[in-house]
């Protein structure tokens, strides 16, 4: 695993007709656990197997004792054409401190390569050219 990303929760996501409707979709109870994610995170950032990503709003709800995302699920299941019943497994991916990533993906080795084809396709502009 790459040092410091710690794969450290899964969890499978239904596309519901009402998940859509309302643009909301709730994690499980157990995500509460993830060091990735807490309660100052306001965003976290859907990622496909193709390496392409999807800013969504990250919240918690007090009063269902989990976190759900907002704004931009709906169009995370139009972009991929997802059918209602569709299943998504995601790998939560952070440190604590940066924006967490949710990788959509069977498996780690997949999230591994899935979270590489990301950070390549992010920094690919950025200071990591030649200034080692």
């Amino acid at each position: 695993d790459a040092p410091g990303q710690s794969f450290d929760y899964c969890f499978l996501a239904e596309v519901t007709a009402s998940n859509l409707k309302e643009d909301k979709l709730y994690l499980p109870v157990g995500a509460t656990s993830s060091t990735a994610l807490h309660k100052q995170c306001k965003e976290t950032i859907l990622v496909n197997k193709e390496g392409n990503s999807w800013n969504v709003s990250l919240q918690f709800s007090e009063s269902a004792g989990k976190y759900y995302i907002t704004r931009g699920w709906r169009k995370l299941c139009l972009d991929n054409r997802c059918e209602i019943r569709d299943l998504f497994a995601f790998n939560v991916v952070g440190d604590g401190k940066t924006t967490p990533l949710m990788c959509v993906c069977p498996e780690r080795k997949e999230c591994s390569e899935i979270l590489s084809k990301y950070l390549t396709r992010t920094s690919g502009e950025s200071s990591l050219g030649g200034h080692l």
